[in-house]
């Protein structure tokens, strides 16, 4: 009896197991291109795609279009200064899913002189005590952007200090304010507020100064929260 229980639990073992190991290849998603594109508005966006494989041969790669970041424009509109993504997806044989993005940055370069648009990267310090820290310090990237003939569009009104600092996401960039540029060269601006959607907070901006010398705008985010003052430094890159 005994020899016969132990055949059995043999000949189980061996049924539930037959036929069952496999080797699964996963997608893998290489870019052609870089990773994060500059794009200079006006200029056309012609995605360089991916190629994905899966054990080395080739398979299907999909793309799809985010919309922009700050103002939603479909896939990448090369007229509009803001952020897009670029996904890339394959499926092997099994079923399982690879992932990869680009990342493609559209914004005008102003001279700060007659313009004050650019994609700057961003430093911020806090109330009470303004000590710089590294976590707010070049946080990349605020876009200034123009959308009138003095008027101009900012995608984070505190430096991207919640939104890219804390890591929190674009709900927490402080949206909204248009700079109306009475006259750059005297630093003579008119500045409308701006919330923070995912607090409900509002954000006033003042003291905004352009130095067109070291390519630089600074200025003071005020919020009527504690601790609510901001001193933001942008700098202007240059791609």
């Amino acid at each position: 009896m005994l020899i016969l229980f132990t055949g059995l639990i043999t000949s189980c073992e061996q049924d539930t197991t037959e036929g069952v190991s496999s080797v699964t290849n996963y997608p893998v998603i290489t870019l052609n291109g870089d990773k994060v594109v500059f794009v200079e508005v006006g200029e056309t966006y012609d995605d360089q795609g991916a190629k994905s494989t899966e054990g080395g041969t080739e398979i299907e790669t999909k793309t799809t279009f985010d919309n922009g970041d700050f103002y939603g424009k479909s896939g990448v509109d090369a007229n509009t200064a803001d952020f897009y993504t670029v996904n890339y997806s394959a499926t092997n044989q099994d079923g399982f899913d690879g992932n990869a993005s680009r990342r493609v940055i559209v914004a005008h370069t102003g001279d700060l002189i007659n313009s004050i648009e650019g994609l700057y990267t961003s430093s911020v310090q806090r109330a009470p005590s303004f000590t710089p820290l590294a976590k707010y310090n070049n946080l990349e990237y605020v876009i200034i952007s123009k959308t009138g003939n003095n008027t101009y569009a900012i995608t984070n009104a505190i430096g991207g200090y919640y939104s890219l600092g804390r890591g929190y996401g674009n709900n927490y960039a402080a949206k909204g304010a248009i700079i109306t540029a009475n006259n750059i060269s005297g630093n003579d601006f008119s500045i409308t507020g701006a919330n923070i959607p995912g607090f409900g907070l509002d954000i006033d901006i003042i003291d905004f100064i352009v130095n067109p010398g070291d390519k630089s705008i600074t200025y003071t985010g005020t919020g009527s929260f504690g601790n609510g003052t901001f001193k933001v430094q942008l700098t202007q890159i240059q791609f």
